[in-house]
């Protein structure tokens, strides 16, 4: 990207962040005092709020002509106007007998439904630490009317869209890890961090407990400090009312040969299939025994009939060594296709996938991007889903990023998220700047120049754009259709910022610096976000830091956003 885009693209960083402090982040355009009505132009349409409202008639005008309007009441004081609104074109909005004009601006803003505070934290980072030290999840309905947090507090939230708490659960002896919505929404699944690593099935109205199934038969039972290194939970994925999960148990063990002390990572995992209603048990993978390695993320078709997954640990596995990729028949749990990813020299010892992995939603594109950054793109369609397992082969394999020797000083961009649509347009998100060869622990003094970048490819391998932000990069989500894209961003441990943590919002139907939407800044730091499968609702979770004066700056609060 030219300096010139990047300059660009930081002042409209700078400028919408000024915008929205200035207007206390409600995301809409001053009024007079005496005018009742209020609006925002969101990237969904035009967003209106006043006093005790509830609407009989609506007109609109634009650039002075009647146009027909389609609208509905949210409830208290919003009413929300699906439009796809023109840039710099004048809008009239006449609510029975009242009015709000204003000029349509060039990026759309954010309204902010609710801002709500979460329960408290047992431990926050600081501003020099490589990670956020809390890590929970949100999940949003289909629909954007719910939301969900699998909180660092040890509680299960659930919202509906205008911040109204509906329940709330508390895990009794551990973390929940990780959430989801069945598709019609009814139902909410949520993994734990525990002794037993329990998957929790929940009505999402009223809370009620409608099953719940502990993996510790299949991988063990254990209790330790550290949530990562305790039977959990950690991946969800949902097709229709049916659930995927990994159990997962990654012990940390200090062995001793001689003199010399050795941290080893033995790990059990299995993946099971279950039907969201009733939980009963469809399939599980490997149908007997336990993978010797962990699964970081599940994906899954729309149509359910293909599960894909990586292998990922931290120490040497004999059967399942990591950068196995595994394509699963999700009707029976058999292994379909696979591939295995090798280690790339001379820095990395193992090959390392976190939420760099992706299938499209209709099934026939899976990519891969490992931290290492390398990315590939495989094509399913030809897969016999119902014959004997075959090694896959890449349609295209690239190298994103690579690592830069600066001052001696080998550092990389650790590759971070990645997402495939329909067509084969791969979506890549690097993370921070890490040390290559591990062989010091603080945080190198520069940034490496792929640090926090969105890569976009086309389905031939083609680079066809990169856009850089600030700050780690936390939990990535799309919507349904991969128009819209919404990232929690952290603080920055290199330069010891935060300016640019909260959440970004991309639109996809825009190339390169245009996609660029919206960012939303928090006090504190964004460590997860989720987005409605319909591009409604965001819903973002932030976190306190610790400033080098010790101060601790934010809140933990959940942000919801239209």
């Amino acid at each position: 990207m030219s300096m010139a885009i990047k300059k660009a693209v930081t002042g409209t960083v700078a400028g919408l962040l000024t915008i929205l402090l200035v207007l206390g982040l409600s995301g809409c355009d001053r009024q007079p005092a005496a005018t009742l009505l209020q609006g925002v132009f969101t990237k969904n349409g035009i967003v209106l709020t006043g006093n005790e409202m509830q609407p009989q008639k609506i007109n609109m005008k634009v650039n002075g002509q009647e146009k027909p309007v389609n609208w509905h009441y949210e409830g208290g004081r919003t009413v929300a106007i699906p439009e796809d609104w023109q840039r710099g074109a004048n809008y009239e909005l006449n609510v029975d007998g009242q009015t709000w004009s204003a000029s349509a601006p060039e990026k759309p803003g954010t309204f902010v439904r609710a801002v709500v505070g979460l329960g408290s934290l047992e431990d926050i980072a600081s501003i020099q630490e490589w990670a956020p030290q809390v890590y929970e999840e949100t999940a949003v309905s289909a629909d954007g009317q719910y939301v969900a947090v699998a909180s660092f507090d040890h509680t299960v939230y659930m919202y509906d869209k205008a911040g109204k708490k509906l329940w709330d659960y508390r895990i009794p002896s551990g973390l929940p890890v990780s959430v989801a919505f069945a598709a019609d929404g009814a139902t909410v699944f949520v993994g734990e961090s525990s002794t037993d690593a329990r998957l929790y099935a929940f009505d999402t109205v009223s809370g009620k407990l409608l099953w719940q199934y502990s993996f510790s038969e299949q991988i063990g039972s254990g209790a330790n400090a550290q949530w990562s290194n305790r039977p959990k939970v950690r991946s969800l994925a949902v097709s229709g009312n049916k659930v995927i999960a990994a159990g997962e148990y990654r012990q940390r063990v200090i062995e001793k040969k001689g003199e010399r002390s050795t941290i080893v990572y033995p790990t059990k995992c299995v993946v099971a299939s279950f039907d969201g209603r009733t939980g009963n048990k469809l399939w599980q993978y490997p149908a007997t025994g336990v993978m010797d390695t962990g699964v970081s993320k599940i994906v899954v078709s729309d149509d359910g009939q293909k599960v894909v997954f990586s292998n990922h640990s931290w120490s040497p596995a004999d059967k399942y060594p990591d950068g196995s990729i595994r394509v699963l028949h999700g009707q029976t749990g058999a292994l379909a296709a696979w591939y295995q990813i090798d280690v790339l020299p001379p820095y990395f010892k193992w090959v390392g996938i976190y939420d760099g992995i992706d299938l499209s939603p209709n099934g026939k594109y899976l990519v891969a991007y490992p931290s290492d950054n390398r990315v590939m793109l495989f094509d399913l369609s030809a897969v016999d889903m119902s014959g004997a397992a075959k090694m896959l082969t890449p349609l295209w394999l690239r190298q994103a990023s690579r690592v830069h020797d600066i001052s001696g000083i080998p550092v990389y961009a650790s590759g971070n998220a990645a997402h495939v649509t329909n067509d084969g347009t791969v979506y890549l998100m690097t993370g921070l700047t890490y040390l290559a060869d591990k062989t010091a622990a603080a945080a190198p003094p520069f940034s490496h120049p792929d640090a926090s970048t969105l890569f976009a490819y086309n389905n031939q391998g083609e680079l066809l754009w990169k856009w850089q932000t600030e700050g780690g990069i936390g939990k990535v989500r799309f919507s349904a259709d991969s128009r819209y894209m919404v990232a929690a961003v952290f603080h920055d441990y290199v330069t010891r910022k935060k300016e640019r943590a909260g959440v970004y919002c991309f639109d996809f139907q825009n190339a390169g610096a245009d996609s660029f939407a919206w960012f939303y800044p928090m006090e504190g730091i964004g460590v997860a976000a989720a987005i409605a499968g319909d591009g409604t609702t965001v819903a973002a979770c932030e976190a306190p830091i610790r400033m080098e004066n010790a101060v601790a700056a934010g809140q933990h609060r959940l942000h919801i956003l239209q």
